[in-house]
């Protein structure tokens, strides 16, 4: 077995894994392919393939792995790796079945926080601060609590994407279409329901959104970083939806240690990449980034990074914060008057 070190496990865990994008699509094709006996598939490779082969849009979830285990286990998987422990090796040091151990690698297994630590513990890295990121994780596999109820009316891409958005502790949100779902205000939030195709309703709609907006992963802070085209804010002509619609961005701009709020003023030019929202998560102690994107169909994970067009929204089109303030107070005002 080989002795690593906490900057060790660090380097070799972060430094190492894929993007989690490759993560989602190569753990879901390898469902029921994990037998009884010997060592599974790998979950992925660093050669992996970005591709969306192992999902289909269905109205309900299929009951695979969601993201938090499946990202869980890739993380156990390489610490194993890293130390060189063969699943045999591994299975006879942690007092465990190699056949668990191989599931829970794979999404096909939850582990207890409890079964996490003895692991890392018999691993002998449990002092690591990745190993910290791992246990803490494993008390919510299932994403927050809320999101139990909903289960069984969403589909997995759904799921998947709600769990990661729970998670992060920075939330870089952009809003072309529609202002970015975790800075809506209530009445927004109705209007835009009431209006849905396929129907839906407004009040649970809302109820949902309301939870997503307070939930904080293990109690930690989060930060809502928005960019908002000024088109957002002339979408919906109605003023008792904007006029606290606008207020709430502006309530959330005057918090600089919650929220960053930028506009792409009107005379910005438009280029496609920038035609529709998206979301970049960053989560804490970690460099992995997962990308949302958003459709008239719901939101799903993105199958590639979008952080570089989020920087080159940032860099090119977005104001900075007080002009921007300037110009949610004129939209304010115009809404007032009308």
């Amino acid at each position: 077995m080989r002795r690593v070190t906490s900057g060790d496990l660090i380097t070799e865990i972060l430094g190492e894994v894929p993007d989690l994008v490759v993560l989602i699509d190569a753990t879901s094709q390898v469902l029921g392919r994990c037998g009884s006996h010997g060592s599974p598939p790998l979950v992925v490779s660093a050669s992996g393939t970005i591709g969306r082969g192992g999902f289909q849009l269905t109205s309900r979830s299929q009951g695979t792995p969601n993201i938090n285990i499946r990202r869980l286990g890739l993380y156990l998987r390489r610490t194993r790796e890293i130390v060189e422990l063969s699943y045999e090796e591994a299975a006879a040091r942690t007092g465990c079945e190699a056949d668990w151990l191989a599931r829970v690698e794979t999404g096909f297994a939850q582990p207890t926080p409890v079964e996490v630590e003895r692991l890392l513990e018999r691993y002998e890295v449990r002092a690591a601060k990745v190993a910290d990121l791992m246990v803490d994780l494993a008390t919510r596999l299932n994403g927050p609590d809320w999101l139990a109820p909903l289960l069984p009316e969403i589909n997995d891409l759904k799921r998947d994407a709600l769990i990661p958005e729970a998670e992060a502790c920075v939330v870089r949100s952009y809003g072309m279409l529609q202002v970015p779902h975790l800075a809506q205000a209530e009445p927004y939030v109705r209007l835009l329901n009431n209006h849905a195709l396929p129907p839906r309703n407004p009040e649970a709609e809302w109820e949902t959104m309301r939870m997503r907006q307070a939930f904080r992963a293990g109690g930690r802070p989060r930060f809502l970083d928005l960019i908002i085209d000024e088109s957002t804010l002339t979408r919906i002509p109605e003023p008792a939806v904007m006029i606290p619609q606008v207020q709430y961005l502006l309530d959330l701009s005057e918090r600089p240690d919650e929220a960053k709020v930028r506009i792409v003023p009107s005379s910005a030019p438009l280029f496609e990449d920038r035609a529709s929202n998206f979301d970049v998560l960053e989560f804490p102690g970690i460099s992995d980034r997962i990308s949302l994107v958003h459709h008239v169909l719901g939101m799903e994970l993105a199958t590639v990074d979008l952080s570089d067009l989020w920087t080159l929204i940032e860099d090119k089109s977005a104001l900075p914060p007080d002009d921007s303030r300037d110009i949610l107070r004129s939209h304010l005002q115009r809404l007032t008057v009308s």
